[in-house]
C-alpha cells in the first residue's frame, strides 16, 4: 500500500484592501465593513457554507439574532453576502486591521 500526502493551501490571514472590493456589487468600501464590525463589537465572522455562519464579539461571547429564526442586522447580513460572494471564510478585524481569509482558519491563529 503506497502512502498518499495531502498538501493544502496556507491558511493565513491577509489584509483586507479596497481593491479586493472593486468589482463587488453592490458597491461596499472597507470603510463600510469596518464601520459594521465596530458598531457591532465583531472580532470575526466565519463562514462555514450553506448559509451557516458564526459572529464573535470582541468578547469571546457568539452575536446572535435577537429573535428565533431572525435575521443579523442590515450590515452584518450584508458582510454574509459579500463573504458567499467572493468566497471568503473569514473576515476578522484585529491590530488595527482588517483581514480576510479563503480558507479555514484555526480559531488559534487569531
Amino acid at each position: 500500500m503506497g502512502v498518499v500526502t495531502l498538501y493544502y493551501m496556507d491558511n493565513e490571514l491577509t489584509e483586507l484592501e479596497d481593491i479586493d472590493l472593486e468589482y463587488y456589487t453592490p458597491p461596499i468600501s472597507k470603510k463600510d465593513i469596518l464601520d459594521t464590525i465596530i458598531a457591532y463589537d465583531i472580532c470575526f465572522i466565519r463562514n462555514f457554507g450553506s448559509d451557516m455562519f458564526y459572529v464573535e464579539m470582541v468578547d469571546g461571547e457568539p452575536l446572535v439574532p435577537m429573535h428565533p429564526k431572525g435575521a443579523y442586522p442590515a450590515g452584518i447580513e450584508r458582510l454574509f453576502d459579500l463573504m458567499v460572494r467572493e468566497r471568503i471564510s473569514m473576515i476578522s478585524y484585529m491590530d488595527e486591521k482588517l483581514m480576510k481569509s479563503y480558507f479555514m482558519v484555526n480559531s488559534n491563529d487569531l
